[in-house]
């Protein structure tokens, strides 16, 4: 694997970035240039950075297969959408974008109308009683939405996602991980490399080709034989909604998840206020309804870039 370091033109500062691409380039034009155009542009949650374990495992497994580009961004989901659109434009390329918490609701806000693809790991569809999926149902019918899912993430349920999917207008497609948490870590700790960097593989794959009628997959540590297997797209739902019961545990929680439980969590006083209908959007809601922004995006679609 080819790994660059880049920096892309931001005021107060540059964002870093990390491009990584694999050995062989398929394409032509790839082989000749210094460093390919991203098949996928990623970025981490709202506590994590590029090296963060989650993001370097789920970047290996993809640039096996393509190149992805990673950016470092802060924790406040305003200015990393902001972030995200200058990524965006700095790469002339909007088609398939993605991130995990925090930064995958970033990439949803920073869609444009050329973008044809989201990878949403590890997605924070909720925190206690409120569910986040405005954004989700204002996607457009033309979109394809990968979700990558921990089976024990406690920021997504598999039910209340299920749910979220049936509702929306465009075409979604789900791989859940055994016995993952929000951070895609599983037991034993030997497992989660070799988990996340399945999870990259499965994404760029699905990115290069997808089944229109098999949108279900799961992925399982198997700790005897050391090493994670793929089930493959099914047409079936693989016991998304029914899920047995957990043990009350109080597992270390990786920083990034601590940091995306609390994200606009509304206080009591914000609470009152929404109570009284005034109206009145929130600094996220109101970027959520930013809509088609107007960076030029050139470029051949993910499959063809991948695929000769």
């Amino acid at each position: 694997m080819h790994r660059q370091t880049l920096e892309v033109p931001y005021s107060p500062k540059p964002i870093q970035c990390t491009l990584s691409w694999p050995e062989e380039t398929k394409n032509r034009e790839d082989r000749e240039s210094p460093s390919p155009t991203p098949v996928l542009i990623f970025t981490h949650g709202a506590g994590g950075t590029l090296s963060s374990d989650a993001i370097a495992n789920f970047s290996a497994g993809f640039a096996v297969h393509a190149p992805i580009l990673c950016f470092q961004g802060n924790m406040n989901l305003k200015s990393r959408v902001k972030m995200y659109s200058c990524v965006i434009e700095n790469q002339s390329f909007s088609m398939c974008l993605g991130g995990r918490s925090m930064g995958a609701r970033a990439a949803v806000m920073a869609a444009t109308d050329a973008t044809e693809r989201l990878v949403l790991v590890s997605y924070p569809l909720h925190t206690g009683k409120e569910t986040r999926d405005e954004i989700l149902l204002d996607l457009a019918q033309s979109v394809k939405v990968i979700f990558v899912i921990g089976s024990r993430d406690s920021m997504c349920g598999l039910g209340q996602l299920e749910d979220v999917r049936s509702k929306l207008k465009c075409k979604t497609w789900l791989v859940v991980v055994e016995e993952a948490d929000h951070g895609m870590s599983v037991k034993p700790k030997s497992g989660t490399e070799a988990v996340g960097k399945m999870t990259g593989e499965v994404v760029a794959n699905w990115v290069d080709e997808c089944e229109e009628k098999k949108t279900e997959g799961r992925i399982t540590w198997k700790g005897e034989e050391e090493r994670a297997e793929w089930s493959g797209w099914s047409e079936v739902s693989a016991d998304v909604v029914a899920q047995p019961p957990q043990k009350k545990e109080t597992p270390v929680q990786d920083p990034e998840d601590a940091i995306a439980a609390t994200q606009d969590q509304p206080s009591k006083r914000s609470k009152s206020k929404r109570s009284k209908s005034t109206g009145k959007k929130t600094p996220a809601e109101a970027v959520s309804g930013r809509r088609g922004l107007s960076w030029s995006c050139q470029g051949m679609s993910p499959r063809k870039r991948i695929k000769r």
